[in-house]
């Protein structure tokens, strides 16, 4: 079998069970130039085959597959949550919210508070102080009045 993008891929899973299949890279299987179908690069890779002229690829095993696929996945949901933490970072910048510069993390539980508090009274000033948690509420009792 020609590996082409990720078409391989359910083919595979259905045929593994019960026989040995080869995937082959496109690179060395290419036909001939000329007027190309696929029933005609298939009878080509079937003979190739038949002589041990495709050199198959690594395939591991199922549960590396599984392994690989749930690390891909948890890496691309990381890479959104970063993403999304950046715009709202950005949005915050843009409407002159300097939160940044007072708090560490601005998904920290004080961050928050302070950021909710903004939300549902955006026009009202307030005492953040209650708002703050741990180290915070310590370090604003040293530095406050």
């Amino acid at each position: 079998m020609e590996s082409t993008g990720k078409y391989w891929i359910p083919v595979h899973k259905i045929l593994e069970p019960s026989c040995r299949v080869t995937l082959a890279h496109p690179k060395y299987v290419k036909a001939i130039r000329g007027k190309k179908t696929d029933k005609k690069d298939s009878v080509w890779i079937a003979d190739l085959h038949k002589h041990g002229l495709v050199p198959g690829s690594f395939i591991p095993p199922a549960d590396i597959r599984e392994i690989r696929d749930l690390l891909r996945y948890r890496s691309k949901l990381v890479s959104f949550a970063s993403s999304e933490k950046n715009r709202v970072q950005n949005s915050l910048t843009v409407s002159n919210i300097m939160l940044s510069s007072v708090v560490s993390d601005t998904f920290g539980k004080s961050a928050l508070a302070i950021l909710l508090h903004l939300l549902k009274h955006p026009d009202q000033d307030f005492d953040f102080r209650p708002l703050l948690h741990g180290s915070m509420l310590e370090a604003s009792k040293t530095i406050l009045p």
